[in-house]
């Protein structure tokens, strides 16, 4: 009877670890996220992290629940670097191409690009491939000769998952972005034409230096344009400013 429950209490042990051991329910953190819970989500982290500090899954929902764009980046970044076997990885170089295409660090993103190409062949993400849209991964980029100085992309962000369509027939706008070339402007364009937003580049010159300005939306009064530009930091981390059309 003795080594009965001896051998009763190394199960029960041995299930507890295998329990505490489990790869924890990614896709469910995942479509919590997406679906609108990122709050219950970001409550989960810390008892997630400590159980499974070294589980790219885990740490990619870190990535996804991180508001700020470069801290979320970094930890994409170190599931590529520290996990490349992992079959996060690629969903994580593709953030990390993601966010540089957005800040207009284009040559930057085109690199990653290659690696993700050249690493992963047969991720959803390479053009070529069937599972998602990759629209904007076929189109060949016009690069500039050098990647955008922070005068030229002074507004850093993440690419949102979901487009927030804007207010039409205002006299005022938000300005997202001043570019000290236009193909940088046009390239700022057509990322927030693709979220849904109506998009205009306007040239003006100060103080001798042509600028190319950024404006997204067109709002009937100055309260909704800055609520909406609220709404763009809250929820996206792009900063703007209101301006008259």
């Amino acid at each position: 009877m003795k080594h009965l429950y001896s051998l009763l209490a190394a199960l029960s042990i041995t299930a507890s670890l295998q329990s505490q051991s489990a790869d924890p329910d990614i896709q469910k953190y995942l479509s919590m996220i997406s679906g609108g819970e990122i709050t219950r989500v970001r409550e989960a982290l810390p008892s997630l992290l400590s159980r499974y500090p070294n589980n790219p899954g885990v740490l990619y929902v870190q990535g996804m629940a991180t508001g700020e764009g470069a801290e979320a980046v970094r930890v994409y970044q170190s599931i590529v670097d520290n996990f490349p076997k992992s079959e996060w990885a690629d969903d994580a170089l593709y953030k990390v191409y993601q966010f540089y295409y957005s800040i207009g660090l284009y040559r930057t993103a085109e690199l990653k690009m290659n690696q993700l190409r050249k690493d992963y062949p047969d991720s959803r993400y390479v053009a070529g491939n069937e599972e998602v849209d990759t629209k904007p991964l076929a189109e060949e980029l016009t690069q500039p000769t050098k990647d955008p100085t922070p005068s030229d992309a002074v507004l850093p962000g993440a690419i949102p998952s979901t487009p927030k369509p804007a207010e039409q027939d205002g006299q005022f706008t938000l300005q997202v972005g001043a570019y000290s070339t236009q193909v940088n402007a046009e390239k700022q364009k057509l990322f927030f034409e693709d979220l849904g937003y109506s998009v205009e580049v306007i040239n003006k010159v100060k103080n001798g230096r042509s600028l190319f300005l950024v404006h997204v939306g067109s709002y009937t009064t100055y309260d909704s344009a800055k609520e909406k530009g609220a709404e763009l930091k809250r929820t996206y981390n792009i900063d703007s400013i209101v301006v008259s059309r």
